[in-house]
């Protein structure tokens, strides 16, 4: 993100901001004020700082199943080595949804 070779960890932490996207029916961040008092939205250069440095995270409503949530968690870790494979996340959406959600 910040200058990174990039690899398939960035295209997992890609595919957590998406689930977030499709639980919320929001842009990623769209969430994200420059203070709670202007209400103004964050300009995107400062979400991107914010997001590599761990101090915004993508955000999943009280209505999402917990095993979404916890992979799109797992997805979007600062880390990247704590990322899922594509075939660890695939397996856990199997999963879930075997499950019924």
């Amino acid at each position: 993100m910040m200058g990174e070779r990039y690899d398939d960890k960035a295209d997992m932490f890609s595919f957590g901001v998406v689930l977030a996207e499709l639980d919320q029916h929001l842009l990623p961040y769209a969430n994200a004020k420059e203070n709670s008092d202007s209400g103004r939205a964050m300009p995107d250069l400062a979400i991107l700082q914010m997001v590599a440095s761990g101090r915004l995270r993508i955000e999943f409503s009280s209505a999402a199943p917990k095993g979404i949530k916890e992979l799109g968690m797992a997805c979007v870790s600062i880390d990247p080595k704590n990322r899922p494979t594509a075939s660890d996340a695939l397996y856990k959406l199997h999963t879930i949804l075997a499950r019924g959600l």
